[in-house]
């Protein structure tokens, strides 16, 4: 990663969209949630297929693991949504060890979050929420203590999980693609964006990076 980083930055200075995208952090990702502004209408059913999927909710508030939100890299708006990186800023320094990397790329968050909120903290994007726990009980029983209470999280961690955590999925692709009636959703790796920009501002503008 810091081999390519070094060969990116050294592109900078003649290039402004690899200087965009470096100061982006798209390098890092695997699997970016990238909807395409030229086809995107708005509907949110992006956001409403990933409510669907997983059936987050909180007293009846339907809880969604992805914003229809984020920062523009050409035409495209890299949405607010988990995204796979090669080095997982979000690992880092769990005090119970609750989220690690799935076979699939996914970033799992197990059961026994405690709600720190330092996996929010460390990723840089803005993609790990803190919602409310779905138990939400104040006090259960303590098996280590008779008699005794324990609290329990008030709040957990929640983020994209690519529809897989468990190896299973209603949808060959994750539903927040799935859904989207006009094709504009994709998930992409850092290097297919970047192609992919690159592609469109070179058919509009010519070769000529300060032309974007």
């Amino acid at each position: 990663v810091e081999q390519s980083l070094r060969s990116l930055r050294s592109d900078i200075q003649v290039n402004p969209l690899m200087a965009e995208y470096v100061e982006q952090g798209l390098y890092e990702g695997q699997s970016i949630l990238a909807l395409d502004m030229d086809l995107c209408t708005r509907c949110d059913e992006c956001t409403k297929g990933c409510i669907r999927e997983h059936g987050d909710e909180s007293h009846g508030v339907p809880i969604t693991r992805l914003l229809r939100d984020g920062r523009h890299f050409g035409d495209y708006l890299v949405a607010v949504s988990c995204r796979s990186c090669t080095d997982p800023h979000c690992m880092s320094g769990c005090p119970v060890d609750s989220i690690h990397r799935g076979k699939h790329l996914q970033i799992v968050i197990e059961d026994h979050c405690i709600g720190c909120g330092l996996c929010a903290l460390n990723c840089p994007y803005g993609n790990i929420f803190m919602v409310p726990n779905q138990r939400h009980i104040v006090k259960v029983p303590d098996p280590n203590r008779p008699r005794a209470t324990k609290r329990i999280a008030q709040l957990k961690a929640a983020t994209c999980d690519l529809c897989d955590a468990e190896g299973n999925r209603s949808s060959p692709k994750p539903m927040c693609v799935a859904s989207c009636p006009h094709e504009a959703a994709s998930r992409m790796t850092g290097p297919e964006l970047l192609k992919v920009v690159t592609q469109r501002r070179d058919q509009r503008f010519g070769p000529d990076p300060s032309a974007f």
